[in-house]
């Protein structure tokens, strides 16, 4: 008797929210952690309505991910960085 197996989410996750704290994008990564934050920081160069974007460990599909992200970058953030490269 075969059981049926609901698919485990593995990896991380990279979340964009808006200025509302809406979720407006959402990446599933499979890479490191410090490919995931090299993931977020393209993000938040693309994607303009994306004011902050986290980085969790991947849930299911339909969650908002208000849990403490493992990594975190705002748009001010990746402005001070680019200013001082």
């Amino acid at each position: 008797m075969m059981r049926s197996m609901e698919a485990v989410p593995s990896g991380l996750v990279v979340i964009a929210r808006d200025a509302s704290g809406q979720i407006v994008t959402r990446i599933t990564s499979h890479r490191n952690l410090v490919g995931a934050r090299h993931t977020a920081r393209c993000v938040l160069k693309l994607k303009l309505e994306a004011l902050r974007v986290e980085v969790h460990a991947a849930e299911s599909s339909n969650t908002d991910y208000f849990g403490k992200p493992l990594a975190a970058i705002s748009r001010d953030d990746l402005l001070a960085v680019d200013v001082f490269w």
